[in-house]
């Protein structure tokens, strides 16, 4: 049941499930952080159609407005993440129940103090109610119905005692509550009063002991009795509608839905069933067979269908046809549906999405993450899925093939005064949920819920022998019939025990321990323990003593509360049942951790970085997580996924486990193998080149650090550092040789290759003074050819000739005096060069050293007489 009801200024939240380790110490930080802000200003005439929803592995609440689809406030439960929390609210009160431990905190949000705490019994079991008419606690499990002060938590006269095993606790519009009596097969309203809650009406609406869901409407209730497949629907004006329901399997239902119209979601095969008073209706959708497949809401004539499978909210008209797919990263999680207002909220618990729908069907995305707000930059972000009632589970191959069911055993029965107790053990239901057991016998016959192995027969004659019959149904049909032994009731009956006390065990076993009953001169054969919860009676075992040990795996969940009954046995004569003993809750060890991945550290020698998925706890919070690596163990708290293991030898391959402790100590490692970081190799592959730069191509291997390379020149002198694929030295001159060295570090150390030599592209250039026949100028006449300087000028004396015609490398240009290529000579007006421009520019040449010749006597290869092309500046 996963569709929470708000109205337009409720927040009713059944089990949104907010993992903390929190009531008072973190509800405290909570309150401090907001009162430092001003976050809750009450003045907002948006706050009616905002909720707060939880994303589970980041342990972290988020204020949707569902008028801008905008999270406005974040704030972190950074010890709660990966538990379980129930929160309920209203536009002046918050209420938060811690599910492992049953710890209830209340918030004033008009003065945002913590107001209040209060104990209740751990697991699942109990349930809170807020509406502005008052607030209640919930025991499902003993059947009491609490009304507290919503401040202070304290009780409101006496609670209301009713057959344990309730289901349901949402309220009405009109600020009444209800809840479900299973065991009587009645629905009972109650309304919170100044001296303490009132019962105000209680309907029939199924037989006792048969499996009811009950969904708060816009407009009365809804029960669906899947047992006799039929919802009765009472509303506000006192009409009351009973209607057949073609249900064919597994169902889910909504706790509170916004319109008239009752909804039910059948996981498998999936369809919807939807019920508007006598008028039933039956579609199939588009989903496929889940357990993430939720309970659907009827909101503005559009059916809603949310599905964590497949990361979708499914919507559809009244009549079936599909109208729209709205999607949501479910992160492999469920999704569940609030409503408030006139607005429905999806939210992906798993992950930081939500969506935000209007009353025309309007969809928007509405990420919890944001980081533009009041508590942004928070932390970042399984619910394990349980059958019903005698599912089995396996693989593919080894799963039963689907049929009927088979025939219940252990077929036993205890007599009293005109009354008859069957009991029996679970049918295997061969592949299809059990969905009822029929019993007959003495002219009568009962259909009952599958997991309430227990039925009380009265009005009887003592002294009359009866028998009986069990069959198991599901979807594929009936089973065999068990028949019962000759079974006499009589009134001579032993007395019931007193003083039952059950205590949980580290194992996952219950101990159940009562008074010795007097057998009223009757020989007391024994004791029969039966175990109830919410919505469930079964008969747990026997026993010749004063004490029973339910076992591990015995038919009790983990995290869910029960209460035991003894019935005292004089053979086949029994007691009446017992008081109700205390609550408790079952627990053992966690699950191991699953998903775990361990990773060499890359930024620190000697190191493993590792992270897991949270397992299930089994009924207690995960307090710490114990992670071995090699011979280092580190320990990180119970809301941490991930951990660094240090102090390992470099390049180690050690095995690494995660255990996760609980109160009954630690699970089973999750076990890998993973590598330390090992000192970084680098070699230089070859090389490419420009005319003014050198680019080393580098095969490395990190050693799985962050390792940098560094270039050196000549062995010592640093050039660049940065990326080891390949580093590169710029501002170099053309046709010009150099060494180099490549050092690779990461934590781990250090490496460095040997010398390698590389060039710059070879630039290379002609020398070109051209004199015509008959010239007669002293450059003409002279043979010393082209004089070559040790600057660029030809000041001074030079260095040297050079000739037309020779050939020379390039290394780069640079600017000096000018020159000109020819001019008026005392034979004429003289061009040395024809086609080259006058020119500053001078060439450094391989002549010496230092050597230069202006530009304009000697042309660069493969380029126009006047372009230098890709010689680099000097």
């Amino acid at each position: 049941m996963t569709i929470r009801n708000v109205d337009a200024r409720r927040l009713n939240v059944k089990g949104l499930l907010i993992a903390i380790g929190l009531p008072v110490v973190l509800v405290g930080a909570l309150v401090a952080t907001l009162l430092g802000t001003g976050a809750f200003s009450r003045d907002s005439e948006l706050e009616d159609e905002s909720l707060w929803l939880w994303t589970t592995p980041a342990g972290e609440i988020a204020r949707v407005n569902g008028l801008t689809a905008a999270t406005d406030v974040r704030f972190p439960l950074t010890d709660a993440a990966g538990n379980e929390v129930q929160i309920v609210q209203t536009d002046s009160h918050l209420l938060l129940r811690e599910i492992a431990s049953g710890k209830v905190s209340a918030i004033d949000l008009s003065t945002l103090e913590l107001t209040g705490s209060a104990e209740t019994a751990p697991g699942e079991g109990v349930r809170l109610a807020l509406a502005d008419e008052g607030a209640f606690i919930i025991d499902q499990t003993q059947g009491l119905v609490n009304q507290v002060d919503p401040s202070s938590l304290t009780a409101i006269g006496d609670p209301l005692q009713f057959p344990a095993g309730l289901t349901g606790g949402a309220f009405d519009k009109s600020g009444k509550l209800w809840v479900g009596v299973p065991r009587e097969g009645t629905i009972v309203q109650i309304e919170p009063k100044d001296q303490g809650a009132k019962t105000v009406a209680t309907e029939v609406v199924a037989e006792p002991r048969q499996e009811l869901a009950l969904t708060v409407l816009g407009d009365g209730v809804a029960v669906l009795n899947s047992t006799a497949k039929q919802m009765t629907t009472l509303r506000s004006d006192g009409r009351k509608s009973v209607t057949d329901v073609e249900l064919v399997g597994p169902a889910e239902t909504a706790d509170t839905s916004p319109g008239t119209i009752a909804s039910v979601t059948v996981t498998d095969p999936p369809s919807v069933i939807t019920v508007n008073d006598e008028e039933s209706k039956h579609f199939s959708i588009a989903a496929a067979p889940s357990n993430l497949l939720g309970a659907s809401v009827e909101f503005h004539q559009r059916i809603y269908v949310p599905d964590g499978s497949s990361g979708l909210v499914w919507v559809y008209d009244l009549d079936g046809k599909e109208l729209d797919r709205i999607e949501i990263d479910a992160g492999g999680g469920p999704v569940e549906m609030y409503h408030t207002g006139d607005t429905l909220f999806a939210n992906a618990v798993n992950t930081n999405a939500a969506v935000v729908v209007s009353s025309d069907g309007n969809a928007r995305q509405a990420e919890k993450d944001r980081d533009d707000i009041l508590g942004g930059n928070a932390p970042p972000e399984d619910e394990e899925a349980t059958g019903d009632e005698g599912d089995e589970e396996g693989d593919e191959e080894s799963a039963p093939q689907i049929g009927p069911p088979g025939a219940v055993t252990n077929l036993r029965g205890t007599v009293g005064d005109g009354l008859i107790n069957l009991s029996w053990d679970a049918a295997p239901n061969n592949g299809s949920a059990l969905t009822k057991y029929t019993i007959e016998g003495a002219g009568e016959t009962w259909e009952i819920a599958p997991d309430q192995r227990v039925l009380e027969i009265g009005d009887l004659t003592n002294g009359t022998p009866y028998t009986f019959t069990v069959t198991a149904h599901n979807a594929e049909g009936q089973g065999d019939s068990a028949t019962s032994p000759t079974i006499t009731p009589s009134a001579d009956v032993p007395d019931p025990v007193g003083s039952v006390e059950a205590t949980a065990n580290k194992d996952g076993t219950v101990t159940v321990k009562w008074d010795e009953a007097n057998g009223q001169g009757n020989d007391v054969s024994g004791y029969q323990v039966e175990a109830i919860a919410s919505g469930t009676q079964v008969v747990v075992g026997q026993s010749d003593s004063t004490s029973f040990t339910v076992p591990e795996g015995g038919g009790l969940d983990y995290g869910t509360q029960y209460v035991f009954q003894v019935t005292t046995l004089a053979g086949a004569a029994a007691s009446s049942p017992s008081a109700p003993s205390n609550s408790v809750t079952p627990f053992n060890v966690p699950d191991a951790p699953s998903s775990l991945l361990a990773e060499t550290a890359s930024d620190a020698a000697g190191s493993i970085d590792v992270t897991w998925q949270q397992p299930s706890n089994n009924g207690r919070d995960i307090t710490e997580y114990i992670v071995r690596a090699g011979a280092q163990t580190v320990s990180v708290a119970g809301n941490t996924t991930t951990a660094r293991v240090s102090g390992i030898e470099n390049g180690a391959t050690v095995p690494v486990s995660v255990v996760a402790v609980n109160e009954a100590g630690e699970s089973a490692p999750a076990e890998t193998t993973s590598n330390t970081m090992s000192e970084p190799t680098v070699q230089i592959s070859g090389h490419s080149a420009t005319a003014d730069s050198i680019t080393l191509n580098l095969t490395s291997d990190d050693g799985g650090g962050e390792a940098t390379c560094q270039l050196l020149r000549d062995g010592q002198t640093p050039v660049t550092e940065g990326s080891c694929d390949s580093l590169t030295q710029n501002g170099l001159k053309a046709s010009t040789e150099h060494t180099y060295t490549v050092k690779i570090t990461n934590p781990a150390g250090s490496a460095t290759t040997g010398n390698y030599t590389a060039s710059t592209s070879v630039v290379n250039g002609q020398i070109y003074f051209g004199c015509d026949e008959g010239m007669d100028t002293r450059y003409c006449r002279s043979a010393d050819g082209i004089a070559v300087y040790s600057a660029a000028t030809n000041n001074g004396d030079s260095i040297g000739k050079t000739h037309s015609g020779d050939r020379h490398k390039a290394y780069c240009w640079t600017t000096g005096k000018f020159v000109a290529r020819g001019g008026q000579e005392s034979d004429g007006n003289n061009d040395y060069h024809p086609g080259k421009n006058d020119s500053d520019k001078w060439i450094k040449i391989d002549y010496a050293a230092n050597a230069y010749v202006p530009f304009v006597w000697i042309n660069i290869d493969g380029v126009d007489k006047n372009s230098t092309g890709d010689l680099p500046a000097c």
